[in-house]
């Protein structure tokens, strides 16, 4: 099994959390005739946030400190004894990023929102017209429909929304930067599930003249549809014929789901 569980991909408190993926009529209809989920690769995720994947202003704050800076207090508690090991941290810092920014190229995102019911601003962020999709899962069917899927191992964890210009994301593993996001965008409450490419040796690590995944913008990962899919939800606003549409097209494919209207515009009762 792919799915791989990792100390600092923190699951949602219960394996039964409801989560949801919003998307286009397109990629719904993608979704059930290649029953596959799409991973885009992270760096193309800056044209939403330039933040994503990188370390924070913090962070870059330390490198820029002198050994002379720091307080006996803070050496004490960091371990720095003398100015040889706080120049081998600072060091070690530099690099660290550099391999950041490839490994960027290297890792590949599916995101979820993770909440008990649907979202108002998700429709609304997540979808250009009234013809939209909203399928809703939860984590523990989302784990178990990966079973199929054999190339590389997939993580899943919460996100983690932190103040980049206060806080620090920890340098001890080059996936950590992948797993935070500025508190501006706390209203996503992201589920991600990532796949590294270097994993097991499947891809350079180092060099980014070796990638071998550098024309690609995307992976399909294939995954049991019918495990994965929990309920349908139609647009608030879609027409009619959308509606039709989805539950005639589920029926074909084989998906006994089932599909429901957004009551997020039904008329109030008094």
């Amino acid at each position: 099994m792919p799915f791989n569980k990792h100390p600092e991909f923190i699951p949602p408190d219960s394996p039964d959390a409801k989560i949801w993926r919003y998307m286009d009529l397109a990629k719904f209809l993608s979704l059930l005739n290649q029953r596959c989920l799409y991973f885009s690769r992270l760096d193309r995720l800056s044209a939403y946030d330039p933040f994503e994947g990188y370390y924070t202003h913090l962070n870059l704050a330390f490198d820029n400190l002198r050994f002379e800076d720091m307080s006996a207090e803070w050496k004490e508690s960091s371990g720095i004894k003398d100015e040889k090991i706080f120049s081998a941290i600072i060091e070690g810092n530099k690099r660290s990023r550099e391999l950041v920014k490839y490994h960027r190229s290297v890792t590949f995102v599916n995101s979820w929102h993770i909440k008990e019911h649907e979202s108002a601003a998700m429709w609304k962020v997540y979808l250009s017209n009234n013809e939209g999709i909203a399928i809703q899962s939860t984590y523990q069917r989302l784990v178990e429909s990966l079973a199929s899927y054999n190339d590389l191992e997939v993580y899943v964890g919460k996100i983690k929304y932190i103040d980049y210009e206060k806080e620090a994301i920890p340098m001890d593993n080059l996936l950590f930067p992948f797993m935070y996001k500025r508190k501006s965008f706390e209203y996503e409450d992201e589920l991600r599930a990532l796949i590294w490419t270097p994993q097991h040796g499947k891809n350079d690590i180092l060099n980014p003249q070796g990638n071998k995944f550098s024309n690609t913008l995307g992976l399909t990962v294939t995954v049991d549809v019918t495990r994965l899919i929990d309920n349908i939800f139609v647009a608030p606003n879609a027409p009619s014929w959308i509606f039709e549409v989805i539950r005639a097209v589920t029926n074909k494919f084989g998906i006994d789901k089932v599909v429901k209207q957004s009551n997020l515009t039904s008329t109030p009762v008094y």
